[in-house]
């Protein structure tokens, strides 16, 4: 997750904050504009984007932290902005009571664009890693449960096993009535490989190992089988198989293409341990057929 860590963490919010004090800086003119004439709300959002984009732009050049240079990337769905301020119009424009008072219509645009920073983060997060923005929000929602299953029963780290139990364990007797959290100890782990830095940095070295194997592995299986012969074997194979040894191998012959091995294990909700010994599995029985069809003219070297 280190490429996207703009998008988590101090430097997440430490952006948002900044970007929300920005924004209400140049709100004046909006929020006169949406009790005046509301029907006229997607132009004076533009204009209201692109005040903002100019202030970004000059920024950009004096932050060390390169953080204001992804700030234009949640601005992109100008639509999408518009029908997040339309859903509470009233409270903007000041027609909405709380307790008694009318809400201050500034208060309520800056919760607004807090909430929508959140759903553009999300969404720009999810285009990045080619997964859904609702994979995005529920391993928010594992991870905060997760920090506190770690404050009460400290293991060491996140990333093991006993905490994935503990972690499975909490959310079944907590959240019971809720599908989107994981319940299961493997697809827990699924989503902290996926998310984690700290798994990150554990499952580096075992990828790199997978990948080598792989390679050695392929050189190994399929020298001196033709393009033919290897073909009917893969269209004996099931498109689940056909997809793990298009992982393993990069042959492009998926129906689903994933682009990292990373990404498979998020989707199939397995660790790299168990894709390995499938991979393993399937190259058996891939090497049984090739045998096969070679018969006993090409000896075919054991994994």
């Amino acid at each position: 997750m280190a490429v996207e860590r703009e998008w988590y963490g101090r430097d997440w919010r430490s952006l948002r904050s900044n970007l929300l004090k920005l924004c209400l800086q140049h709100s004046e003119e909006l929020l006169a504009g949406i009790r005046a004439n509301p029907e006229y709300l997607l132009e004076m959002v533009d204009a209201f984007v692109e005040n903002i984009l100019v202030d970004i732009s000059q920024r950009i050049p004096l932050d060390q932290l390169g953080l204001w240079e992804k700030a234009p990337a949640l601005f992109v769905n100008r639509a999408r902005l518009v029908e997040w301020l339309e859903s509470d119009k009233r409270a903007i424009r000041g027609e909405k009571i709380h307790k008694g008072q009318p809400i201050n219509p500034r208060q309520a645009l800056g919760r607004k664009l807090w909430q929508y920073f959140e759903l553009a983060r999300r969404e720009q997060l999810a285009d990045d890693l080619g997964i859904s923005a609702g994979k995005i929000k529920t391993w928010e929602r594992l991870d905060r449960i997760s920090r506190e299953v770690a404050r009460q029963y400290p293991v060491g780290q996140r990333c093991t096993d006993e905490h994935f139990r503990e972690l499975a364990g909490v959310v079944k007797a907590q959240h019971p009535n809720d599908k989107n959290l994981p319940r299961k100890v493997t697809t827990v782990k699924a989503y902290f490989y996926r998310f984690c830095d700290e798994c990150h940095e554990n499952i580096g070295d075992l990828n790199d190992g997978i990948e080598m194997t792989a390679l050695e592995e392929a050189k190994d299986l399929l020298q001196g089988v033709g393009m033919e012969m290897l073909n009917e074997c893969l269209l004996k194979m099931s498109n689940e198989d056909l997809e793990l040894v298009d992982v393993g191998f990069n042959l492009g012959i998926g129906q689903v293409q994933y682009r990292t091995i990373q990404d498979y294990l998020h989707a199939k909700s397995i660790d790299p341990t168990e894709y390995k010994d499938r991979l393993e599995i399937i190259l058996g029985r891939l090497r049984s057929c090739l045998e096969s069809s070679l018969g006993e003219d090409l000896e075919v070297t054991r994994l």
